[in-house]
C-alpha cells in the first residue's frame, strides 16, 4: 500500500492514510508509544515532530525532576528536567516541548553542525531565533549556554544562506556579531 500512495510512511512502523504528507500530529503520534506516563517528546525528537526533517533513531523522552526516569529501551531514550509553564504543547493529545523550549534543549545539548541544522529545520516550521536567543541569556550561568548561543549564531549564518526562510533572522545575532 506504501508504494501504491495509499498509505504514506511516517517512521519505520507508522503509516498514514491521505492524499496529505505526514504533519506535526501525525509525527507526535507515531513517537507516542515510547513515552512513559509523565513523558514528554523532547530534543532531536522534538525537532522532527515539529519540522519534519532529520527523524531519530530512537525518542528522546524528558521527565520532570523527580520523576523516576524510566529505563530505556530500543526505541527510546530518557532524561530528567525541569519545565516552565510554557514548555510542554499537545499536539493530538502527546506532550512535546514547545517550539522555543525544543530549540533551546537542541542548541544546548548538541554539537553545533547537527545543533544548527535541527535549530534551521525549526526555522522553517516558524521559530523565532531571537526568542531562543533571550531564552539562552536568561540561563546564563547553566551548563552549555554559552556553547548554545554559538550553535544559534552558526544556525543563523546557515538559514541566512539558505532559502528565503529568514525573516527577522538580524534579531537573533549577538550584539557583538557581524552585521
Amino acid at each position: 500500500m506504501l508504494r501504491d500512495g495509499v498509505l504514506l510512511a511516517v517512521t519505520d512502523g507508522v503509516a498514514v492514510t491521505g492524499p496529505r504528507p505526514p504533519g506535526r500530529d501525525d509525527r507526535a503520534r507515531a513517537v507516542a508509544t515510547a513515552l512513559p506516563r509523565h513523558g514528554v517528546v523532547g530534543r532531536d525528537s522534538a525537532a522532527w515532530v515539529h519540522s519534519g526533517r532529520r527523524p531519530p533513531s530512537r525518542t528522546c523522552v524528558l521527565v520532570p525532576v523527580g520523576i523516576r526516569r524510566p529505563d530505556p529501551r530500543p526505541d527510546r531514550w530518557c532524561a530528567e528536567t525541569t519545565f516552565g509553564d510554557d514548555d510542554v504543547v499537545l499536539l493530538d493529545g502527546v506532550p512535546v516541548t514547545s517550539l522555543v523550549r525544543t530549540a533551546v534543549d537542541v542548541a544546548r545539548w548538541y554539537d553545533g553542525t547537527t545543533g544548527a541544522g535541527l535549530l534551521a529545520d525549526l526555522v522553517g516550521a516558524g521559530l523565532d531565533l531571537a526568542a531562543v536567543r533571550r531564552r539562552l541569556v536568561a540561563l546564563a550561568g547553566r551548563p552549555h549556554v554559552r556553547r548554545a548561543l554559538d550553535t544559534v549564531d552558526a544556525a543563523v549564518r546557515r538559514s541566512e544562506s539558505g532559502p528565503p526562510t529568514t525573516a527577522g533572522l538580524s534579531a537573533a545575532r549577538r550584539p557583538d556579531g557581524p552585521p
